[in-house]
């Protein structure tokens, strides 16, 4: 990570949880030392906090919903005056993305508290993950029955955001947070959110504060000490682990190094946590080859901001990271810029292409540096074909965006329209995708491939279409066949609103369609909350019912009520982006 960014998250996190709170030792939890060495520092002058980015998609065009009218009662009423709920705090309001501060008006704190840690942490589709993370830093009046219950509202927030890699909101929230709400929960994620900034001293700091009331991990209090130079306390902490049977080999590699002895070679790291990463970056040790693989969305963006990482892990952590929607594209696209390569690296990444992290930053650049038009085009239709293989063809639309904006509608690039309208519908800029799908049309090959964009245009909502059933009827006849992809097509059109005959459902009515889905109950209450107007209900449930699966395979159906439930409750932008990934995901 950047010096910069992490500065900014260190000053933003040091304010925050001033009020020390035991931390309980968790069962089968790793050797515990009383860290008597940590001492806590004096307490620092409250910095400021840098600004939250902006939301990754826009506000609804919602309002909020009113309680409705009040009831007759006698002219005078004496009410009790309740204090906020501190659990009522956030990091956006509605000019900048969040919710309202009513949107959980008339939804129970059961409800959210049973649901809300259930929210994936990488749903595979980022109008999701925006949406997800909305809700969890919206400002908004806490749900009905949720004072005085722990843990906190704001705990259960925060820890789906540090799972989702929303660092830097997580770090605006908990600058939010009142002191009142301190918890030993809320303290380990800022410890974790120190490691993972690249803040050693602070986690540290934040680790010393937490030893006065109760004892630490073994292996925090092994970093803190070989952070500060206390190579002898560490290393007789050291030989205790190394005794465990269930002792952290990967880690104890790390230690070693961090006091002065030569590297061992670590080949597995099924498992990273956070101070894994800081003491492998502070070792200047390599990740295992697993590691980056395995490793959960809250430590993709570490991973890819860490220079002293090989490149091929780095741009590996981006890519997944971008397609969650936890890095923009821009910060790949220049993390991909910077790779160097030697002669023999870019020889052995041009034989691999598509299939290895350098092959792909050799096209990227191969692709940029093209300056005639046809050739260029040709490029990205083979780039994107090969993406749409490993499905990550939305991935790499945005990824070429820039790329394909400097080629203008001609004659003579009609051929490569239909894949350049597809990409360019997959990254939202739908009237460019309609300009290229109007070149396709003039060419009678390329007009077969552009029948097929048909549904993506009819979601986007781009144009007037003057006969859509002759329009819908080309599409249905030139789909190849791919049963999954046809109804799940179906199914997002019909759920924007889109009349589908029954003469399409026919074929499609018998026999089943695998893909995974929620239990019926959540969908119950999903259709419940739709129906009754309660809009951060609402996207809870929609965001649960999509879970981990991702787009390529999920259940039709639930796909559908998602969409639909989402547009009755304001959200239509939000349902029409995730209906139009639905479609991309699964071919179309």
């Amino acid at each position: 990570m950047p010096a910069s960014r992490a500065k900014a998250l260190a000053l933003a996190l040091g304010t925050v949880l001033l009020a020390p709170a035991a931390l309980a030792q968790q069962p089968g939890k790793p050797l515990i030392l009383t860290s008597p060495n940590l001492e806590a520092p004096p307490p620092a002058e409250a910095p400021k906090a840098e600004a939250l980015p902006a939301p990754h998609s826009t506000t609804s065009t919602a309002t909020e919903f009113p309680g409705g009218p009040a009831k007759p009662g006698p002219r005078f009423e004496v009410e009790e005056l309740k204090a906020p709920d501190p659990d009522s705090v956030g990091a956006l309001d509605e000019s900048h993305g969040g919710l309202g501060m009513g949107m959980w008006h008339g939804t129970s704190a059961a409800l959210v508290r049973k649901i809300l840690p259930a929210l994936p942490a990488a749903p595979g589709s980022r109008a999701a993950h925006s949406l997800s993370r909305r809700l969890l830093l919206s400002a908004a009046a806490a749900p009905e029955g949720n004072r005085g219950q722990t843990p906190s509202l704001l705990e259960l927030r925060a820890e789906r955001l540090f799972a989702m890699g929303e660092i830097e909101g997580l770090a605006s929230l908990l600058k939010a947070a009142p002191a009142s709400l301190a918890s030993p929960g809320l303290s380990r994620l800022k410890v974790d959110t120190f490691l993972l900034a690249g803040d050693a001293k602070s986690a540290c700091a934040e680790a010393a504060v937490l030893a006065q009331g109760a004892p630490l991990d073994a292996r925090l209090s092994v970093f803190c000490q070989l952070s500060a130079g206390k190579t002898l306390e560490a290393g007789m902490a050291l030989d205790l682990m190394r005794e465990r049977k269930d002792a952290d080999h990967a880690f104890i590699a790390a230690a070693e190094v961090m006091g002065g002895t030569p590297p061992a070679k670590v080949d597995k790291l099924p498992n990273p946590t956070p101070l894994h990463l800081a003491a492998f970056k502070a070792a200047k040790l390599p990740l295992p080859a697993d590691t980056v693989a395995n490793a959960p969305p809250s430590m993709l963006r570490a991973i890819a901001d860490n220079p002293g990482m090989a490149a091929d892990h780095r741009i590996t952590a981006a890519e997944r990271a971008e397609a969650l929607g936890i890095l923009d594209t821009e910060s790949l696209r220049k993390l991909m810029a910077e790779v160097t390569l030697t002669p023999a690296e870019q020889q052995a990444a041009a034989t691999q292409g598509d299939k290895s992290p350098r092959g792909r930053v050799l096209w990227l650049r191969a692709t940029g540096a093209e300056q005639v038009a046809t050739v260029r085009a040709e490029l990205i239709t083979r780039i994107l074909m090969a993406a749409a293989e490993r499905h990550a063809f939305a991935a790499t639309a945005r990824l070429y965006a820039p790329l394909i904006a400097e080629l203008k509608p001609a004659p003579d690039l009609a051929g490569a329209a239909p894949m350049l309208a597809r990409a360019l519908y997959a990254v939202g800029r739908s009237e460019a995708a309609g300009n290229w799908l109007a070149l396709a049309k003039t060419d009678p090959a390329a007009a077969k491939l552009a029948a097929g964009l048909w549904p993506l245009a009819r979601i986007a909502r781009v144009g007037l279409d003057s006969s859509p059933a002759e329009s819908f009827a080309a599409w249905l006849e030139g789909s190849q066949p791919n049963e999954r992809r046809t109804v799940v097509t179906l199914s997002m059109l019909q759920a924007v609103g889109e009349p589908i005959p029954a003469s399409a459902w026919i074929t499609h009515a018998t026999g089943t369609i695998t893909g995974t889905g929620p239990k019926p109950a959540l969908k119950a209450l999903l259709r419940a909350a739709a129906e009754g107007a309660r809009r951060g209900e609402t996207a809870l449930l929609s965001v649960a019912a999509l879970g981990e699966g991702g787009l390529e395979s999920a259940d039709p159906d639930t796909l559908n009520r998602v969409v639909v439930f989402l547009r009755q409750a304001g959200f239509e932008r939000e349902a029409r982006e995730l209906a139009l990934e639905a479609v991309l995901a699964n071919g179309g």
